[in-house]
């Protein structure tokens, strides 16, 4: 089973934990790069580079740059090169280790976690004994900070490795030391003003996992788990370790669902199902910890509170299938098999739960290094397995991510998401037909499925089969009893394949009835106000909407466009132009919004900025009617 929790309470529990402190934003600079970085750094894979010639500044920058593009094995490519040319720098060590665990080479990672541990000590101390008086007090200051940075992760590899061999009682000595460190050497994460960054920087998350405040929550409910896997007798201990801060959601929610598992392990029903409420307390929308809950109290003979929680986790805003999943395992009121059989199992579901929530804040180092421990004490998992794919799918690993989707398991609660990111895999995959039978397959003539619904609507109309999207909605629709706000999007779509038809009549009778539904849903109120205004209808009424459509995301630049251009159908060409500049720095790669400027430029008299603007729409690939509209008002500009 699998824990996710709000990411809106994630963030906040990281912003609490690290602001006022100074941005790291890469590794230390390294002893002895002194050679030019090369001028261009490498695109292709690593196979087309092995005969290209390196320099350790070369390959390092081209490790930083494909870090930054969160090309996790080209970054892992170039630092194996780098360490090559410097192998006993253990910052190079350190990011070797991160990335080949990330990329999913485990034995390769854990011997390089040995490596670092085994001379961890050793380099730094001979730079600090062969320094001179005036540079001893800087270098040992490089050296602290590089230690408190690599050591807890040293700690964590190493207590990681031991836990998968149940020496239990050396994996809680390595997660003790990794607490102890971070504890006694906080490192410093965000900088001060003015060099202040995104505090929700996905490198910034990725640091605290690894050695930052959330690497001291792991390392703190991996000891639990080591401890109890020493001696069950060791509960009070474990419970100890895990007492959570009352004003952090975030550790109640882990620190308090961990102890629920823990005593559950332990067999101590009545405490686990205190300890999972106050968890799901915390996020009442997790299937996995209802499920641990409703488990444990069907274990302990509460059968009426159990029927509760299934009722109260069936009106949370948890997803469709898995409060259906949740009512069907549980139909007959009798405790299943739990998931968590062994102290493995409890660290690896930790593991995954933070590795998911990483993922999808855009952390990805920091999610593939969590979900490959994950991976590495519990293999096969189906959990894991989507948060992986979900995480190949991120990086643009199509393939790998399809091969993951299609190792999970029929009686999995996301075995039907897995199939619907499946076949959206097949469709970037260009194997449509494919990606259709798939969601064919899984609907069965079930139009009530209208998750399975839209998604193959969605596919019909990427590949302009626009009949037969309208064809499937409508079935969507038509199986509904009570349409209610969240089925605004069905309308939408039909209407937006309606209007691929030329059908406009009931292209707008579908907005108005999404807009009936969800009165201020921002998207269809700039679609249908965008049409209003393209057509020369209901003018005042469509800049209205579309006012209140940039009100509510004032920074989706095609919004801000169709403001922009229902101002310049309304021959208020300066406000237009001000809209349709904000608009092209919101979305400097769309042609369509250029192109509008341009035109609004010329109709303002700045016509040189005008035909600068279309010149540059030609750069952007657009279609061929937009293209051959561009090229005519270059040569002969707007008719007046």
């Amino acid at each position: 089973m699998h824990f996710r929790f709000s990411l809106k309470m994630f963030r906040k529990h990281f912003l609490t934990g690290v602001v006022g402190f100074a941005l790291l934003i890469g590794p230390a600079s390294l002893a002895g790069a002194t050679t030019e970085a090369p001028e261009s750094t490498p695109e292709s894979i690593p196979e087309a580079l092995s005969d290209v010639q390196t320099t350790l500044t070369g390959t390092y920058l081209s490790a930083r740059l494909a870090q930054d593009e969160q090309d996790l094995e080209l970054a892992a490519h170039f630092y194996a090169q780098a360490l090559e040319k410097d192998p006993e720098n253990l910052l190079l060590l350190e990011r070797n280790f991160a990335l080949m665990l990330a990329t999913g080479r485990h034995d390769e990672a854990f011997s390089l976690a040995d490596k670092m541990a085994a001379m961890s000590n050793h380099p730094a101390a001979k730079k600090a004994k062969d320094a001179t008086d005036a540079q001893e007090e800087e270098v040992s200051a490089e050296t602290s900070e590089l230690n408190a940075r690599i050591a807890p992760m040293i700690h964590l590899a190493l207590g990681v490795k031991a836990l998968k061999g149940r020496n239990y009682s050396s994996a809680s000595i390595q997660f003790q030391n990794g607490v102890k460190i971070m504890q006694d050497n906080p490192v410093q994460l965000i900088a001060r003003s003015p060099l202040r960054r995104n505090l929700n920087d996905p490198r910034l998350l990725s640091a605290s996992a690894q050695y930052g405040p959330f690497a001291l929550i792991s390392q703190t409910v991996l000891e639990a788990w080591a401890s109890i896997g020493q001696d069950r007798g060791n509960l009070p201990k474990a419970l100890e370790m895990l007492k959570a801060d009352e004003e952090s959601e975030v550790n109640q929610f882990f620190f308090s669902l961990h102890a629920g598992l823990v005593a559950s392990y332990a067999k101590d029903y009545t405490k686990a199902t205190s300890l999972l409420q106050q968890s799901l307390d915390a996020d009442p929308n997790s299937l996995a910890t209802a499920t641990a809950l409703v488990n444990n109290l069907l274990k302990a003979g509460n059968e009426k509170r159990a029927s509760q929680v299934i009722e109260e986790f069936a009106a949370s805003a948890a997803d469709v299938e898995e409060k259906q999943w949740l009512m069907t395992t549980f139909s007959a009121m009798k405790p299943i098999a739990s998931t968590i059989r062994t102290p493995q199992d409890g660290a690896a579901e930790y593991f995954s739960t933070l590795g998911n929530a990483l993922t999808e804040e855009g952390a990805i180092e920091g999610g593939a290094l969590y979900l490959q421990f994950a991976d590495y004490l519990r293999p096969n998992n189906d959990m894991t397995s989507f948060s992986l794919a979900r995480l190949l799918e991120r990086v643009e690993k199509n393939e790998l991510a399809l091969a993951r989707y299609d190792t999970i398991k029929t009686g999995s609660p996301v075995y039907r998401k897995a199939q619907r990111r499946g076949a959206f895999v097949l469709a970037r995959l260009d194997r449509p037909d494919e990606a259709i039978d798939r969601l064919k397959t899984l609907l069965e003539g079930d139009f009530s499925d209208l998750e399975t619904v839209s998604v193959l609507s969605r596919i019909y109309q990427s590949e302009r089969r626009f009949q037969e999207s309208i064809d499937i909605l409508t079935h969507g629709l038509d199986s509904i009893k009570v349409k209610r706000d969240i089925h605004w999007s069905l309308y939408f779509l039909r209407g937006s394949a309606y209007d691929q038809l030329k059908d406009w009549d009931k292209t707008e009778q579908d907005m108005l009835s999404a807009l009936k539904l969800f009165p201020n849903q921002p998207t269809v109120l700039n679609y249908l106000g965008y049409s209003w205004v393209d057509r020369g209808i209901n003018l005042d009424k469509a800049i209205e909407m579309i006012r209140q459509a940039v009100a509510l995301r004032p920074f989706d630049g095609f919004f801000v466009d169709s403001l922009g251009w229902a101002h310049y159908r309304l021959e208020q060409y300066e406000e237009a132009v001000n809209f349709l500049e904000r608009a092209v720095e919101l979305r400097p790669e769309d042609p369509t919004i250029t192109d509008h400027l341009g035109d609004a430029y010329w109709r303002a008299g700045r016509k040189n900025e005008a035909t600068f603007q279309w010149q540059r729409v030609k750069t952007m690939q657009p279609d061929e009617d937009l293209l051959k509209s561009v090229d005519d008002k270059i040569a002969n500009g707007l008719a007046d």
